[in-house]
Formats: structure tokens, C-alpha cells, sequence
């Protein structure tokens, strides 16, 4: 009895595992690799922008297949509404297939949109659980999202996977929707974000900037070694070179970043914070556009000395930005005293927005260059032309 009961049971289990109730062919899914939105300038409404992949193209890379014209990776579909919702319904209408939100990599807000307000966006991102918050932010600066999505690019296959290795393999900003969500919600810190342009050049895309939040809002930018600054002090990799010169010598020496640590610190006394940032840098010499020979002992202190005083430039300019120009704590000084002193962060948290462009911020500097390159001066200097 126990092994006709055995079989029954096994014969209810084995019918149960059969088939799949929600299945859903690949033909029936679009993927979206990306997505664009930017203000209405006529209703003050949003206009949308997706781009779905085509997987054929993709795989035959972009090539046709006699080996000539290129072909598109993607699909646009472009709509408009009054809200975010009638956007998305307007754009699922346009596709025969349905939307598969996982797999978008990048989403595009326009600087203008952005600077309005990105609290209903970030609201209906929320609320939709297929949304996937490891999608990178990414702010479109002097151009609308649109534009800057249908730039070309041929070195990868597909237009997002190009902003992303971009974002993760150079400027190393901490911009996705996670990083968004946590800076947002977190005490005594404002969000940031990737801003991609278009190079006026050669209308390509670059990342040279990080957008600057306050409230849900834009409020600027940081560019260049202020940028790196930035983002090394919310704990990334440096991307960058600064100039160094020796006195009383023509032209300067360039010095790529390898290393560039901060640590903030805070203090009370009498309950008043005081903050520091302890920085320490290495880099290695690039080129020399100058007559010296820089094996020179006296010459190698005087390279580390004029470093030290660039990275400290760049601290000290990248505190001016936030502190007075736009005054956003975007790296994070109030979490810093809400971390190690939470009773004191307490009494300063609702006047924190006018308390923190007062703040001192002292700087530790220690930075040297331990790799001088091919030493000596240029090989291309004949032996009268160098100098001391």
C-alpha cells in the first residue's frame, strides 16, 4: 500500500513540475537597452525615448551581410505627455512586443528637466519593481537626452554599452539609481551623477563633468580635477594629471594620478565640528617640456613639493565650488558628523543647508612622484641645451 502511495505521489509531483505557466518567448520581448527624458519647452510636459535592441544586428555586428552598410542596433520610439505614466502607455503602444525593463543599462535625463526637479521621475522608479536600480544615471549637459542617445559610436555594438564602460572604466562615479537612492535618503549628503556632453569637435559623447544635486534638483557641475577630486573623496580611483614646474624653468612637467586617497575626519570642540581631509598622492612623470634634468635630487624635492601644492589646488578649488558657489554638501561632510557624532548632527540638521558653506575644511597633503619616467632630461636635447 505504502508504495502504490509512493508512486501516486510521485506521479502528482512529476505532473506539476511540467510546463511553464508564465512563459514568454524571445520573439514576444523587446529589450530596452536605453532611455531618454527630457522637459516639453512647449507644455512643460516630458518627452520620452526609448532605443530596443534588435538582436540580429547586434549579433551580425552592426554589419550587413555583404559587409557594407552598417546597420542599426536599435529600434527609437519617441512620445509625449503631461506625466511619466502616459509616456510609458503612449511608447508600450508603439511595440509589438512587451518592454523588458531589466535589462536597461542607461538612463538619460536632460539637463534642463533635470534642473526642475527629478523627484516625480525618481518616485515612479520606485513604485515599479522591474525597474532595475543598477541602471546608470547619466545627466545630458548642453544638449537634450534625445540628442545625446542618438549619437554615434562605432567602437562598441550598442550605444549603452559604450556610456557604461566609459562611466566604470574612466571617470569611476558612483551613478546608479542605487547611488542615487542611498545619497538621497542618507543624512548630511547630496546625490551625483554622470553628465555625458557632446564634443563640439567631433559631436561625440565624453564624460568631463559630474552633476551636481540639491534637493532633487541640478544645480551645477564640477569639471575636470575638480570632478577627480570629487569622486576620490567619495572613495573612486583617480583619472587624471595635473602640471608641475620647476622654478625659474620654461614650460612645466605633467604627472598622472596613480594613487589619490582621502579620508574625512571631524572633530568637536565646544560643540562646533571641525573638519579635515587627510590626502595622500603618487603619480609618475608623463613628459617634461623642460631643459632640466630631473634626476637631480634637488630637482626631484621640488617636483614633489609643486604636486603637492596642485593636489592641494584641486581640494581647495573643488570646496570653493560646492561651498559657495552652489552650496550642496555633495561629499557628505554632514554624514561625516552624523557617522561619529549623531547628538551633534541632531541640533545642526535643519539649518545644515546654511551651516555648511560656513564650515572650515583644513587640508592634509602628502604627495609624492616615486616614478620620474625615463630619467633625465629629453633625449632630444643636445648636451649644451640642458640646464641645471
Amino acid at each position: 500500500m505504502s508504495n502504490r502511495l509512493i508512486h501516486v505521489i510521485s506521479i502528482v509531483m512529476v505532473l506539476c513540475l511540467t510546463g511553464c505557466w508564465d512563459r514568454k518567448e524571445i520573439n514576444d520581448i523587446a529589450i530596452m537597452q536605453l532611455s531618454a527624458l527630457d522637459l516639453d519647452p512647449f507644455t512643460g510636459g516630458y518627452k520620452g525615448y526609448l532605443q530596443v535592441a534588435i538582436p540580429k544586428t547586434i549579433g551580425a555586428g552592426q554589419a550587413s551581410a555583404g559587409g557594407g552598410s552598417k546597420q542599426k542596433t536599435y529600434m527609437s520610439v519617441v512620445s509625449s505627455g503631461t506625466d511619466i505614466e502616459s509616456i510609458v502607455t503612449q511608447l508600450e503602444r508603439k511595440l509589438s512586443r512587451d518592454v523588458l525593463l531589466s535589462h536597461r543599462r542607461i538612463l538619460i535625463v536632460g539637463d534642463t528637466l533635470a534642473s526642475k526637479n527629478l523627484a516625480p521621475l525618481m518616485d515612479y522608479i520606485t513604485r515599479n519593481p522591474k525597474n532595475r536600480l543598477r541602471t546608470y544615471l547619466v545627466i545630458a549637459r548642453d544638449t537634450d537626452a534625445k540628442s545625446l542617445a542618438e549619437t554615434s559610436y562605432s567602437l562598441e555594438a550598442t550605444k549603452e554599452e559604450a556610456m557604461r564602460e566609459i562611466i566604470a572604466r574612466k571617470m569611476k562615479i558612483p551613478t546608479m539609481l542605487r547611488d542615487f537612492f542611498a545619497s538621497s535618503a542618507a543624512p548630511g549628503i547630496e546625490p551625483i551623477a554622470a553628465a555625458f556632453s557632446k564634443d563640439k569637435k567631433d559631436d561625440k559623447i565624453i564624460l568631463d563633468s559630474i552633476a551636481l544635486f540639491k534637493n532633487h534638483a541640478l544645480v551645477g557641475y564640477v569639471d575636470g580635477n575638480e570632478a577627480v577630486a570629487l569622486s576620490t573623496i567619495l572613495g573612486n580611483e583617480p583619472n587624471g594629471d595635473v602640471k608641475v614646474r620647476i622654478s625659474d624653468q620654461k614650460g612645466s612637467l605633467s604627472v598622472r594620478i596613480d594613487k589619490l586617497t582621502v579620508h574625512k575626519k571631524v572633530k568637536v570642540v565646544q560643540d562646533q565640528p571641525q573638519f579635515m581631509l587627510v590626502i595622500s598622492a603618487s603619480g609618475h612623470i608623463m613628459d617634461n617640456r623642460t631643459t632640466v634634468d630631473i634626476s637631480n635630487p634637488t630637482h626631484i624635492n621640488e617636483l614633489n613639493e609643486s604636486f603637492e601644492q596642485e593636489i592641494t589646488n584641486m581640494y581647495q578649488k573643488l570646496l570653493i565650488t560646492l561651498q559657495k558657489t552652489y552650496k550642496t554638501d555633495s561629499i557628505g561632510l554632514g554624514h561625516t558628523l552624523y557617522q561619529k557624532y549623531p547628538k551633534i548632527w541632531k541640533k545642526s540638521e535643519k539649518n545644515w543647508d546654511t551651516l555648511f558653506p560656513e564650515q572650515e575644511v583644513r587640508l592634509e597633503v602628502s604627495a609624492n612622484i616615486p616614478q620620474m619616467g625615463a630619467l633625465g632630461a629629453p633625449y632630444y636635447l643636445k648636451e649644451e641645451e640642458l640646464t641645471d
